[in-house]
């Protein structure tokens, strides 16, 4: 049966020099239900998905192309974006061979790529603008957010990192920028089919509490999969999105 528990923080690559850590949520799902075997044996073997409340950039400017000139840049320099807003995919960023599946984003995105996970063809994402569609959020209150997925990873871990005071969406995006612990860390919890995703995809839905932050941000969201207990694993990929966020 999967579960969400609370996880062992991981950080995007490497350590980083020592700077402040936001608090890691122990986050519980808001719906509990087992993911049924049967399912699980025949999810592809290629999960996709993206964040969709907060909305991610991919999913933003696929849901309405005409949402502002940022999404217009984005979309002429990215053509492909609407047919692949759930594939902003990095391959081999997972290393199964170590103990605890070390994870290798840093390591596979260079800074200023991070949007697209080093896509050229998703390179549209990283621009650096402040003025892609915004969720407005509320700091420090707790909230409901959502994942869409069309194929799971099984298991996996779901990690949110949000972008440190001071952050300027008018630079590109650096792993610097993010805060070195994520506010969101959760292993294994059942995708439901309510509220459901875009396109009939399914959807991760989580309670959790936003950090404390003020005015605009980006929260940076990586979802990869996990070794199971018998050692193997589906596959290296993690798929990564950029949610642009004005906090209250």
């Amino acid at each position: 049966m999967n579960t969400t528990r609370p996880v062992a923080t991981t950080s995007p690559g490497p350590a980083r020099p020592p700077a402040r850590r936001t608090a890691l949520l122990r986050l519980t799902a808001l719906v509990a239900l087992p993911l049924v075997v049967s399912t699980l044996g025949s999810a592809p073997a290629s999960a996709h998905g993206a964040t969709a409340d907060p909305v991610s950039r991919s999913l933003a400017c696929t849901k309405n192309p005409k949402a502002g000139e940022a999404c217009r840049l984005a979309l002429a320099q990215s053509p492909g974006i609407p047919g692949d807003w759930k594939s902003i995919v990095q391959g081999r960023a997972v290393d199964h061979s170590t103990p605890t599946s070390s994870p290798q984003h840093r390591a596979r995105i260079p800074d200023g790529k991070l949007c697209s996970a080093g896509n050229a063809q998703f390179s549209g994402l990283d621009l650096a603008r402040d003025d892609f569609p915004s969720t407005t959020l509320p700091g420090g209150a707790e909230y409901d957010l959502r994942y869409d997925i069309s194929a799971l990873h099984n298991p996996y871990r779901m990690e949110m990192y949000v972008t440190k005071d001071g952050y300027d969406p008018k630079k590109p995006l650096k792993w610097s920028d993010l805060e070195d612990t994520p506010f969101l860390s959760a292993d294994n919890t059942a995708a439901t089919a309510a509220p459901s995703g875009f396109l009939g995809a399914k959807a991760f839905t989580f309670k959790a509490v936003l950090p404390e932050k003020k005015g605009k941000h980006l929260i940076y969201t990586i979802w990869h999969g996990l070794k199971r207990p018998d050692g193997s694993f589906q596959s290296e990929e993690a798929f990564y999105s950029c949610s642009d966020v004005t906090f209250k």
